[in-house]
């Protein structure tokens, strides 16, 4: 598949938006979800996520989220002492095992350890 670069650059442009606005944090951040807020289909968003960050939808949004509760555990003491159910919640992941999984998988240690080691 391919779509002209402008076209490619704008979609980017938008979900780079879209992350500033923190819609990532959103429960419903969807492939379906960002393409409709962005006005693009899903199967452009997919290929343009994949193109360019070199990952996929899913991959990318748990990316976003798991570095926001990173920078948030870093930078704000109260954060560390939320329960992984808690914090998975507050960046919208549906249950604390797949969120932890994504975080071990980033970080290497789970978000209490990481806390811990702050």
């Amino acid at each position: 598949m391919s779509i002209d670069e402008a076209k490619e650059n704008k979609i980017v442009e938008k979900l780079l938006a879209l992350e500033e606005k923190l819609e990532y944090l959103n429960a419903d951040f969807t492939l379906s979800y960002a393409a409709k807020k962005i006005k693009t289909n899903t199967t452009y968003l997919s290929y343009v996520v994949n193109k360019r960050f070199g990952k996929s939808f899913g991959e990318y949004s748990n990316e976003l989220k798991i570095n926001y509760v990173i920078n948030q555990m870093i930078t704000n003491h109260l954060y560390r002492k939320y329960s992984t159910q808690a914090i998975a919640e507050s960046v919208g992941f549906k249950n604390a095992v797949s969120f932890a999984k994504s975080f071990r998988k980033r970080t290497g240690v789970s978000p209490a350890q990481f806390a811990n080691n702050i």
